[in-house]
């Protein structure tokens, strides 16, 4: 016969060999989860490295990602705490109250709405401090009266914001901007304007609960909450760092939308419904007040949610509370005992406890290693998401960029050929015009002296006024072309975080708009004032720098009539007539003016593309990141892409058994 003493001797090996066991699963699983985190660390580094951290657009995604590494990192350090059971479900469907129920005493705020933006742990009170966790990973231990103080302030931090935001967006919708510009300021304010606490999760000590010795019961916000639009959070947030749920539902709204869309939405990612999820139909109390079944309201929830939940229990959180109050009561009757007690029974709060302790709590360690890996899991698929739209925004802003580019070269390569065809053919029509004239009195030219010829070729036949009047009107239309190209270029070069809002409706996100600001440059690029091209000394000639030797070619022959007889001779014999020398030069000197003004064209849109460059380039490195290390960031996250892939495995009995 086995003595007692072996008995107990066999019970306490057996005991010690299932505490390694548990802390090895334990260790191992926290080692896969962290193994991750370097890799991740070593790519978000690299990323930093090659754009900075003030990429305003980049950042929102390496910031998600950074926050959702120290959410792996949390997950796997509590491994080593007490299992979290997590009571979820939206709007204001007696979380608070049922989490007072399972504690026995009120710890957690039943009448007032919940914080949006924190969940509350309640801990065994064998640890009297609180303890407030933030988004960085870091916590900060106080006493109960400083954390709600500090909480307080924060919600107070939250509800201003809130306030100025309603209060900036009435004073914006009477401007009767587009629907799309007064979305945009909507997305600006929830950016740059809400007050987001770094505050994620107070822990509070309750005392004298049974339920606390082994496990952490959570309160959480209600889910899908919107501010003005604004989504809070969706059950996906929560489930990944729960071990287990709660899943509370308005018995007297049991068809509700929201509970049902966020479930849905659960099963779907699961593929089945999760099996550390427990169904409770709250509220039965005043199911029955209204005069309706218990029974038919039961019915009706496995109707819209029996394919989701195996277990769903009909229960009353705020009968369970009064029963509790009263028995906690000290002189309190037999009659009035045995009154809580059935109170008690009817709110069918035992039968809760008593399906938590046969299917959540029985199996607790390894429904919380399931619950974790599937929650490092959907974390690593958070940060593969992340990494993707970040890869694929850049891909295509950087298309953008590209084509910015492209069309400003093409637009600016095509209007200077344009403009030069303009100039010639300016210059060709106005040396068919000086040819045909001339020949027109080529006779009477030869009757004149040198000096007379050049003064009546000059002013009579060139007109250098009206001439430099006409060429001034064509430089003039060919400027406001080169303007308005630069000015639409100008006005498409920048990278917006909100394209729809003009720099003055930026009231917020000032950064962006300083850089455009500082960046809009005078429509004069060429330095002579109201955006006039410099034409020099191009149009600045006379007759002698306009005909050089053509009036004077024949001058020493052209003395007597005999003389002026012999140069028409051997003008129309052995060379061209005077129309054409004329035309000639005048040709000639017109390649200098058009080369002077081409000259002019080229440096105006070269400081135009400069100028419009400099605006591209610096508002997307604000934005994006350099341009030149775009490809080098793309290939950082697409690295973050595959390491979101890596599968987190649990540890078997024969793993333990063959590793010594």
């Amino acid at each position: 016969m086995i003595s007692d003493e072996t008995l107990a001797a066999v019970q306490s090996l057996y005991d010690d060999v299932e505490d390694g066991y548990n802390q090895r699963i334990r260790q191992h699983v926290q080692r896969q989860m962290l193994a991750h985190l370097d890799e991740i660390t070593t790519e978000l580094e690299a990323i930093h490295a090659s754009c900075g951290t003030g990429t305003v657009r980049l950042h929102d995604y390496i910031q998600v990602i950074e926050e959702t590494c120290t959410a792996i990192r949390q997950l796997a350090e509590r491994l080593d705490q007490d299992f979290m059971l997590f009571v979820m479900g939206s709007g204001k469907n007696g979380k608070s109250t049922l989490i007072n129920a399972l504690l026995g005493q009120k710890a957690a705020a039943e009448d007032s709405l919940p914080k949006t933006w924190k969940i509350d742990v309640f801990h065994d009170e064998s640890d009297p401090s609180c303890t407030l966790t933030f988004k960085d990973g870091s916590q900060k231990r106080m006493t109960g009266d400083e954390a709600r103080a500090f909480i307080e302030k924060e919600e107070q931090k939250r509800k201003d914001s809130e306030r100025a935001i309603r209060q900036e967006l009435r004073e914006f919708k009477k401007k009767k901007v587009a629907l799309e510009v007064l979305e945009e300021k909507q997305r600006e304010l929830r950016k740059y304007k809400l007050y987001q606490s770094p505050v994620i999760e107070a822990s509070w000590p309750a005392g004298h609960s049974d339920i606390l010795r082994h496990y952490r019961l959570v309160d959480t916000p209600g889910l899908r909450q919107e501010l003005d639009d604004m989504v809070v959070a969706s059950a996906e947030e929560y489930f990944s760092k729960a071990d287990g749920v709660i899943w509370i539902l308005p018995g007297d709204k049991i068809a509700s939308a929201g509970d049902h869309t966020e479930l849905r939405r659960l099963c779907q990612k699961y593929e089945k419904h999760p099996d550390n999820i427990i169904a409770v139909v709250n509220r039965m109390d005043i199911v029955r007040q209204s005069g309706q079944n218990p029974d038919e309201v039961l019915a009706e929830a496995r109707r819209f949610y029996g394919d989701m939940f195996t277990e769903i229990v009909p229960i009353s959180a705020k009968e369970a509370r009064q029963a509790e109050d009263m028995l906690h009561q000290d002189g309190i009757s037999e009659t009035e005992r045995r009154e809580a007690e059935a109170l008690l029974e009817q709110s069918n709060l035992p039968a809760l406890l008593r399906l938590l302790n046969r299917t959540l709590f029985a199996d607790a360690l390894d429904i919380q290693i399931r619950s974790k890996i599937r929650g490092c899991r959907d974390l690593l698929d958070h940060i593969r998401h992340e990494a993707g739209e970040a890869s694929r925004l850049l891909a295509g802003v950087g298309k953008q960029r590209e084509e910015k580019i492209a069309a400003w070269d093409k637009d600016s390569s095509e209007l200077l050929e344009r403009l030069k065809q303009d100039l010639e053919t300016f210059k060709e029509t106005e040396a068919k015009r000086v040819q045909r004239e001339t020949g027109y009195v080529e006779d009477q030219l030869w009757d004149m002296d040198a000096d007379t010829r050049n003064e009546f070729i000059l002013e009579e036949i060139i007109c250098p006024e009206s001439l430099e009047r006409r060429l001034h009107e064509m430089v003039e239309t060919h400027s406001r072309q080169l303007m308005d190209m630069y000015r639409r270029h100008l006005k498409a070069a920048p990278f917006r975080e909100f394209p729809f809002l003009s720099d003055d409706d930026m009231t917020v996100s000032l950064s962006q708009r300083g850089v455009i600001g500082n960046a809009n440059l005078s429509d004069d690029l060429s330095g002579q004032g109201e955006a006039q091209l410099a034409l020099g000394g191009a149009l600045a000639f006379g007759a002698a720098a306009l005909l050089g030797p053509v009036g004077l070619i024949f001058a020493g022959l052209a003395a007597t009539d005999f003389g002026k007889s012999v140069a028409k001779f051997l003008s129309r014999t052995f060379g061209s007539s005077m129309a054409s020398k004329v035309e000639r030069r005048f040709t000639d000197q017109m390649c200098d003016v058009n080369t002077k003004l081409e000259e002019e064209y080229k440096e105006y849109i070269q400081k135009a593309g400069e100028a419009i460059s400099s605006l591209r380039e610096s508002t997307y490195t604000e934005l994006y990141g350099p341009s030149g290390q775009t490809q080098a960031i793309v290939g950082h996250l697409q690295t973050l892409d595959g390491l979101g892939h890596m599968p987190v495995t649990p540890l078997h009995v024969k793993d333990i058994i063959f590793s010594h």
